[in-house]
């Protein structure tokens, strides 16, 4: 999870470090700029109106946008995710106060050691009015709260799923080819029985945080979470995107394996999920009114979720159609396994259903062979 938190906080200190700048330029534009014409002339609109000020803001706005950041990443740690939501909340308000502290102090004594002599700092902070530091403080805690608002909801929503919802991407359907994976947890009903339902949940919840990692290092979506069940999506594009598909799953599997130990001490069950793969061409639409969310609809997800009712009979941990395996039959990495022609529950034809595993010696010659019957 080392290589997942690192991405997670660089994304978000990009995110929170650009805001914040934008946000501190706003208020220059808005508060001192474009009042600029009714100051007096004085060391003060001097300031205001040179590039010192512009080198203040950058200063400011990257400090603490990069410590928002950071509490932001510490605030995910799990012995805190266990607090009260409303201790969380009071702790990182007064870590955001400090940050603002250490900031404008690192600021001043870089101005005064770079810029400014003593006695010109003394006499451009006595320019400043009360009025005018409750102002900007005001603007910088409203700042703090709507970036980490975005934060949240780009974390509810998913990476490239806000901008999709802020710019009504899907406001009008549109048709996009994809590739879905389904994922469920084998024997769901037999653990829920042996843990009950609280340390079910905690169960389910630790193995969707171990799929973080996955979905971020094979460039998947997290399309949604249906109880013990996720289902995961990529654009079609070329065949490599249904090769990292297949990928992701048994990195997966591996990840639980790995981990098996882990889990049997801690929950006394260790994790194996399904899976069922298809691809084709859905329809994408922003649904909802109260709660908005985007929709795909389509025969794909229809075949992937069939494939993975299936797979409860099937000696197999993820089975995919014939169009899945015509781009994976020559790539060294998988075994494929026909199934067989099978009428798949709601639909009139017949479906050619490959089983897949991971080929445990891709270097030999022939490995990567399909077995029939």
């Amino acid at each position: 999870m080392i290589r997942t938190t690192r991405r997670i906080f660089i994304g978000e200190a990009a995110l929170a470090v650009g805001l914040l700048t934008g946000a501190v330029y706003l208020y220059y534009f808005v508060a001192i700029w474009g009042l600029g014409d009714r100051f007096r002339e004085s060391r003060f609109t001097d300031y205001v109106t040179g590039p010192g000020m512009h080198w203040e803001l950058l200063i400011t706005g990257v400090g603490f946008g990069t410590f928002l950041a950071l509490v932001n990443a510490w605030s995910e740690s799990p012995r805190l995710r266990r607090r009260p939501f409303g201790q969380i909340i009071l702790l990182k308000s007064g870590l955001y106060l400090v940050g603002l502290t250490v900031v404008a102090a690192l600021v001043q004594l870089a101005f005064r050691l770079f810029l400014f002599s003593s006695e010109e700092m003394r006499a451009l902070m006595a320019l400043f009015s009360p009025r005018l530091a409750v102002s900007l403080g005001g603007w910088l805690m409203a700042s703090i709260l709507a970036v980490n608002f975005l934060l949240e909801v780009r974390r509810k929503v998913g990476p490239g799923n806000l901008i999709a919802l802020l710019t009504g991407r899907y406001q009008r359907p549109r048709n996009e080819n994809r590739v879905f994976l389904f994922l469920d947890l084998k024997d769901s009903t037999t653990i829920t029985e042996a843990l009950g339902h609280e340390r079910y949940s905690q169960f389910v919840r630790q193995c969707f945080h171990d799929l973080t990692d996955i979905v971020l290092r094979y460039g998947a979506q997290i399309y949604q979470y249906v109880g013990d069940e996720v289902v995961l999506t990529w654009p079609a594009g070329s065949p490599g995107t249904r090769i990292r598909c297949l990928q992701a799953f048994f990195a997966f599997e591996e990840k639980l394996t790995t981990k098996g130990r882990w889990y049997e001490a801690t929950f006394g069950v260790s994790p194996q999920f399904r899976g069922g793969i298809e691809m084709g061409l859905v329809t994408a639409a922003e649904v909802g009114d109260i709660k908005r969310d985007i929709a795909y609809h389509g025969d794909p997800l229809n075949t992937a979720a069939r494939l993975l009712e299936l797979c409860k009979e099937s000696p197999h941990s993820v089975l995919v159609t014939g169009s899945i395996q015509k781009d994976i039959s020559d790539v060294p990495e998988f075994l494929t396994h026909w199934r067989g022609d099978l009428t798949l529950r709601g639909k009139s034809e017949k479906v050619p259903v490959f089983g897949v595993s991971p080929n445990r010696e891709p270097s030999l010659p022939g490995a990567a062979m399909k077995i029939r019957g």
